[in-house]
């Protein structure tokens, strides 16, 4: 199966983006409101955090830092990492393009720090984005970890995004819709794996409906037993 790894992709051809270039978007909530607000600097992030914090104690907290620089780890990144604790090995796991899948749980601050990829299909091959979650329990805290692709590739996570900016209803009728504005942050957690797990799913049953058609028309085909050089790309495709 064809696969390109856009995170890899993108630090070859960086080199002309900014040293310092990071995007956050916060999203906080409860039952009763949503607040979505988008910053390039990250002390007016985390000073809107501290204000925000001290009037609401009810409130989750949804962090997305997205990196748009031409270096790993850039100072915007360091920052925040440093203000929640984050541990040096953690910052390193967030920078480095892994092959595998991690978690880690803290059980000095009750932190858990997941490293995974996401797959999404291009239309002639399977690409592979690297995300990474810390969840700090204590504070209703998520903060997800990506490197922004240079060409286009459409947002993850918009189902959960158009969930949490739903109005409340005044009937039962979307009752699951407000849910995750209801629960705590751990649930917007399990909601976001589910999203990525759902990608997995579907491509593989894509794939093998693929494979069944290809082995139905081979059945179909008398002269197909003699030629068995089949190649296994097209049945990918």
């Amino acid at each position: 199966m064809p696969l390109t790894d856009v995170d890899i992709f993108r630090r070859r051809f960086s080199v002309e983006l900014p040293p310092d270039g990071v995007d956050f978007i916060l999203y906080s909530y409860n039952e009763y409101s949503f607040d979505e607000k988008y910053f390039q600097s990250v002390n007016e992030l985390l000073n809107l955090l501290k204000n925000d914090t001290k009037t609401s104690q009810d409130k989750s907290y949804w962090i997305e830092v997205i990196n748009r620089s031409c270096v790993d780890l850039p100072e915007n990144i360091k920052i925040l990492c440093k203000y929640f604790d984050i541990h040096p090995l953690t910052i390193e796991d967030i920078t480095t393009l892994a092959s595998y899948t991690k978690l880690d749980l803290f059980n000095t601050n009750g932190a858990l720090y997941l490293l995974m990829k996401i797959l999404t299909w291009n239309g002639q091959c399977v690409q592979q984005q690297q995300i990474s979650f810390y969840l700090k329990r204590s504070q209703n805290l998520l903060i997800t970890f990506q490197e922004k692709p240079l060409e286009h590739i459409q947002p993850f996570f918009q189902t959960i995004r158009r969930r949490l900016r739903r109005q409340q209803p005044n009937n039962n009728e979307h009752a699951q819709h407000t849910r995750l504005r209801q629960l705590n942050v751990d649930y917007l957690f399990y909601c976001l794996l589910d999203d990525i797990i759902d990608r997995y799913s579907n491509r593989f049953q894509k794939k093998n409906s693929n494979i069944r058609i290809y082995l139905f028309k081979i059945s179909l085909s008398q002269t197909s037993r003699y030629f068995i050089t089949i190649r296994i790309d097209s049945l990918l495709v």
